[in-house]
């Protein structure tokens, strides 16, 4: 378990927090593993892979410690999700890694921020992250599902024009040592400047998490995504958004894991109702 002598969350260095990687399985071999509130198992056939799993009907997103199950042939409790994949041969080897969200995420600091006239800074903030099973051979992902469900909502200026997405609560931070790291959430850092003339404000925004490509520091113990900026000009015309092809400094040196789920051009329309 993820836990501390004080049973809190350990610090970001402990190498537990990477729960994702390469598995080997002996034929009809179960693995068995609870991803916060989430319990998953895979087992190899001969000609299938079967992926199981339960969500409990309420997530807590503070669920973020994780280990592996020693006994994999537990019975699940219900409801339990099977699925299955046949294949003419299987291989012994899967991979579990580590995705953004498949739509844009909505978040939404717990106090409102405001940026001053003239102003720059950089706000950290983190967005769930799905759990994607890979074999040899296979470019798309087995299964693709989300370590803890987030809730849908609406995004856009009325209810004909917008986009479903998923909605976070979120402790936006200005200091990236202030956000506790997690292991089933990955860190976007967004720099906003501010050459206008006015204060600007902000309830939530819309991450375009689709867009950005993945991370990991081993260093801060933390997945990333790239930078995005933001330049605010005036209130007569939508901010500029750009996404950067790099990490901050803070994050050190970073290994790519995934590339964006979307192209970013097929998304710059979302970008006009960011704010």
């Amino acid at each position: 378990m993820l836990l501390s002598k004080n049973n809190e969350l350990i610090e970001p260095e402990h190498p537990n927090l990477k729960w994702w990687g390469e598995y080997t399985f002996e034929l009809n071999q179960p693995k068995a593993w609870q991803f916060g509130s989430l319990l998953f198992r895979l087992t190899r056939g001969l000609q299938e892979w079967r992926m199981e799993f339960h969500r409990p009907q309420v997530q807590y997103d503070y669920e973020q410690k994780w280990h592996a199950i020693e006994d994999p042939h537990f019975g699940f409790p219900q409801p339990a999700k099977i699925e299955r994949y046949m294949f003419k041969s299987t291989q012994s080897k899967l991979q579990l890694m580590p995705r953004l969200a498949d739509r844009s995420v909505v978040i939404k600091p717990v106090d409102p921020i405001y940026i001053p006239a003239g102003q720059r800074g950089t706000l950290y903030i983190s967005t769930p992250l799905w759990i994607a099973g890979f074999v040899e051979g296979q470019k798309d992902p087995l299964f693709d599902i989300p370590v803890i469900l987030p809730k849908d909502t609406w995004f856009g200026p009325n209810h004909r024009m917008g986009e479903i997405c998923y909605a976070t609560a979120v402790d936006g931070r200005t200091e990236l040592h202030q956000l506790k790291p997690r292991a089933f959430r990955a860190v976007t850092p967004i720099e906003f400047h501010n050459t206008s003339h006015q204060q600007l404000r902000f309830d939530r925004m819309n991450v375009p998490v689709s867009a950005l490509p993945l991370f990991y520091s081993e260093s801060t113990g933390r997945l990333w995504t790239s930078q995005i900026k933001v330049l605010h000009e005036g209130l007569d015309r939508p901010p500029r958004i750009r996404i950067e092809n790099r990490t901050p400094p803070h994050a050190g040196e970073v290994m790519y894991v995934h590339p964006p789920r979307a192209p970013a051009s097929a998304l710059f329309n979302m970008f006009d109702s960011f704010f």
